[in-house]
């Protein structure tokens, strides 16, 4: 008798659930279907943003023209090997770097952890690399006692809408001396910043670090100032495309917003 009343209790929570899946549109085999998807979904999602390729918002001015606020850079994760810091929340299963011998050429754009909290995501561009002599004279980076090439190339108003300021910016095509690298764009104030970062010393770069600036060179926190440089665990991967971008400060938690904004000739565009 009482093995009957289980059997019924039983069957009459399988109804209450099919009951309440049926007002949902779902039948109990197609809701294990389904959420054996999503499931699979999820974690290839993760798997490729964690091993392949992942991407963020650009959130400052640090590296117009090259970049702008709202652009998403889509970031090789493998380029470089993997750390701790390939990883979502940078967890302590290993140290150092594993699975790629390959490091960042003078001239790349990467992104990393910046040193001073390890969570940040940073994008900055590869001045020197480990050994190399580095110092900035009048605004000219030095590497090995060779000058970088810069030729005028434009003015040009920015709009910063996140400071909420306006600068007047001087743009250079710039050749960064002993890269392979092609000729990137870089900005000044207008007039000149006559700040210590453009007249800084020269230095060694240890080994296992990079020495990386902003390609605004009057707007960025880099090794020159406040950011120091990078150490190479810090590397999570090199930009390669802009997959994305969205002007006006516009989220991307808000849709209605976005047709109006999105920058369309900056999507798939190259990052050089």
């Amino acid at each position: 008798m009482s093995k009957k009343n289980n059997n019924e209790g039983n069957d009459s929570k399988a109804t209450t659930l099919d009951i309440l899946l049926s007002k949902m549109g779902y039948s109990r085999k197609s809701f294990r279907e389904d959420f054996r998807f999503l499931i699979i979904f999820l974690l290839t999602f993760a798997s490729v943003r964690f091993f392949i390729y992942d991407y963020f918002i650009i959130p400052s001015s640090s590296m117009v023209p090259s970049l702008l606020i709202g652009d998403m850079p889509l970031v090789e994760k493998w380029a470089y090997g993997y750390s701790k810091h390939s990883i979502w929340f940078s967890p302590n299963f290993f140290s150092g770097r594993i699975g790629c011998e390959n490091r960042p050429k003078r001239g790349e754009v990467i992104v990393f952890k910046a040193p001073e909290d390890n969570d940040t995501n940073v994008i900055k561009r590869v001045i020197a690399v480990p050994g190399d002599k580095v110092g900035v004279k009048n605004g000219i980076v030095c590497v090995n006692g060779v000058e970088a090439q810069i030729t005028f190339q434009k003015r040009m108003i920015y709009h910063d809408i996140r400071q909420k300021t306006r600068h007047e910016l001087v743009i250079y095509n710039e050749k960064l001396p002993l890269s392979d690298a092609p000729e990137h764009t870089i900005a000044y104030f207008e007039p000149a910043n006559d700040s210590e970062a453009n007249h800084f010393a020269e230095i060694t770069v240890p080994k296992g670090y990079y020495f990386v600036m902003g390609d605004n060179r009057d707007f960025s926190k880099d090794s020159r100032c406040g950011l120091g440089m990078v150490p190479e665990e810090n590397l999570m991967g090199r930009a390669v495309r802009t997959i994305y971008s969205i002007d006006n400060g516009v989220k991307l938690w808000e849709p209605w917003l976005w047709l109006q904004n999105i920058r369309y000739s900056r999507i798939l565009k190259k990052i050089i």
